[in-house]
């Protein structure tokens, strides 16, 4: 992979982290525009918040090693 996409999956992954440390803090969680209270709707939130973790996980692989196939 180019260094160029590296950089963007990597940024892309960081950028996720950042989200999700930031719905942690506040327990609010966005996706796709819909808010998830932690207080509210805590298996929603839970579960928008182990799938951002999950991705930001997978786009911090593909930054490093750049190959799908030994994901």
């Amino acid at each position: 992979m180019p260094p160029v996409g590296s950089f963007m999956l990597g940024a892309f992954a960081v950028f996720i982290m950042w989200t999700l440390v930031r719905a942690l803090r506040s327990g609010i969680i966005f996706s796709d525009g819909v808010a998830y209270n932690v207080n509210e709707q805590p298996r929603m939130f839970a579960s928008m918040a182990s799938i951002h973790g999950i991705g930001a996980f997978f786009f911090a692989w593909l930054a490093a090693s750049g190959d799908i196939a030994g994901f």
